[in-house]
């Protein structure tokens, strides 16, 4: 069933946070596995980009006075910033994109097989390294881009007055601020919806332009299960970020506050880790998997006519 209802809906929240459960050993040292695989390629990175950099600006000193330098101009300093900032952030986060992509390569195989194991991930971080990196490319450019080019945009028109204005103000000018919040918390969630087919279909075989369009399309065509799905996820998402919220805003930073916080991120960010982030993984590869059921079988009317097999179901 490709289209979308409540009991769809809530079947498919179903189903995969059952095998993320199920499989959460699996998970849990894969994710370790792959923590420490980023982490080490990160430092590799930045060793890459930084140490050219220092040579080239003539040593540490003459690094820290080139970006000293930014602030005879504020203005041109920050948008310098901005720009030099993304220059340096898609390479240093392109292994964590690379990681997140091969957890929906597990995710694969317990929608195929109801069961993965944690060596699965690294046969995904390493046969889908460079697809799943210009995913990630894909999806920094798509989501946060318009924002940069935005902030950019203003403070070429405005000056640094603009970023005050529109980001950080306290004063007056903080009623655009809940606005301006909203706005992007819109986006943000429109714009992943949209990409939230990508990664899926790149561990399918396809390349990061087509699994592109391919997300786009699904999209829209089942946008009723797609974004079903994604807003459900949301919303899941959006219970366990609500009560650090309420109690923040209830309670201040005095001690208790800060206790209790404490007390309850531990939890929060374990399950949010080991059990969320696995089932999303899971639930979104099953919903491309259904949707692009047909596909596959035109695609290859020579293999088995029965099509996919689904642990769940359609």
């Amino acid at each position: 069933m490709k289209n979308a209802s409540v009991r769809i809906i809530l079947d498919d929240l179903k189903v995969s946070f059952k095998f993320a459960l199920k499989n959460v050993i699996s998970y849990i040292l894969a994710l370790f596995g792959v923590l420490i695989i980023s982490g080490i390629l990160l430092v590799f990175v930045a060793i890459l980009i930084f140490v050219p950099l220092i040579f080239t600006a003539g040593g540490i000193e003459g690094m820290t006075f080139f970006f000293e330098s930014f602030g005879t101009d504020p203005s041109a300093g920050l948008a310098n910033i901005v720009v030099g900032g993304l220059a340096i952030a898609l390479p240093l986060a392109a292994p964590f994109f690379v990681a997140i992509g091969a957890l929906f390569g597990m995710g694969r195989e317990i929608v195929e097989s109801e069961g993965t194991s944690a060596e699965g991930v690294f046969t995904w971080y390493k046969k889908k390294f460079f697809s799943l990196a210009g995913g990630g490319l894909v999806l920094f450019l798509v989501v946060l881009g318009p924002l940069i080019l935005v902030i950019l945009g203003g403070i070429a028109v405005f000056g640094i007055d603009f970023f005050n204005f529109a980001l950080i103000s306290s004063g007056t000018t903080s009623t655009m601020n809940p606005i301006i919040g909203a706005v992007l918390m819109i986006w943000f969630a429109v714009s992943l919806g949209f990409l939230s087919m990508l990664f899926p279909a790149i561990i399918d075989g396809y390349s990061v332009f087509e699994a592109t369009k391919k997300s786009i399309r699904l999209s829209i065509t089942y946008f009723d299960r797609v974004f079903g799905v994604w807003m459900a996820y949301l919303l899941i998402l959006g219970a366990l970020i609500l009560p650090f919220i309420v109690t923040a805003f209830a309670m201040g930073t005095f001690e208790p506050a800060l206790i209790l916080l404490g007390s309850m991120a531990v939890p929060a960010i374990l399950f949010l880790l080991f059990v969320f982030m696995p089932a999303l993984t899971i639930g979104l590869t099953r919903v491309y998997m259904i949707l692009t059921a047909d596909d596959e079988y035109e695609e290859h009317p020579q293999e088995d006519t029965s099509g996919p097999s689904f642990i769940g179901g359609l």
